[in-house]
């Protein structure tokens, strides 16, 4: 006796897996460029010298470079405290947790504000 078992179709129904176009452009994704790129097109059109970044601009804060060096720079009195705290909060820090790391966190970030003094040009 022979047996076939024969099924003539899916119990499940399948779906559909939409196409990769109605994925990526479909209502929902466009509302939400249209939010951003509408109100970026109004500023371009009331203000089209902020929207080109004219190179005819000055530099506001020019005046006042001398008064930031002189109170932000190398040798200011702000980054001597800056860095004496650091090695009072280390040192409270250790001995709080007894971990090496708060203790020489001071050098860190020492070095840390060495480059970014350099690296901002003071």
């Amino acid at each position: 006796m022979n047996a076939v078992l024969s099924v003539q179709g899916s119990a499940v129904p399948e779906k559909n897996k939409p196409s990769f176009l109605s994925r990526v452009f479909n209502k929902k994704k466009a509302l939400k460029v249209a939010k951003v790129a509408l109100p970026v097109a109004a500023v371009a059109a009331f203000f089209p010298d902020a929207a080109m970044a004219t190179t005819t601009a000055t530099d506001l804060m020019k005046s006042g470079d001398a008064t930031v060096k002189g109170t932000f720079g190398k040798s200011s009195s702000v980054v001597k405290w800056v860095v004496l705290a650091e090695v009072v909060a280390g040192g409270i820090m250790y001995m709080m947790t007894k971990n090496v790391k708060f203790l020489f966190g001071f050098a860190i970030i020492s070095t840390f504000i060495t480059i970014g003094m350099s690296v901002a040009g003071y």
